[in-house]
């Protein structure tokens, strides 16, 4: 896909944000339809790796803090 068409990147590469494609389309159109929050989802993953909203190693205890209570 060549830059400007379809998606809208803000700081992101094409090559960062391709993984899209292995998305499997149920989980697109739950997004789409917002029976699924992917930013929820994607705080939740960066808690159980251990990082912060910028990306610091801050342990997995202290990332769970951190996201904690958060809905979107």
């Amino acid at each position: 896909m060549s830059a400007g068409v379809g998606y809208s990147l803000g700081p992101l590469t094409i090559d960062q944000v391709d993984f899209v494609h292995q998305v499997g389309r149920s989980v697109l159109l739950a997004a789409a339809r917002g029976q699924v929050n992917l930013n929820l989802l994607d705080r939740q993953e960066l808690a159980n790796r251990g990082y912060d909203k910028d990306g610091l190693w801050v342990g997995f205890k202290r990332a769970r803090e951190l996201y904690e209570g958060e809905q979107a």
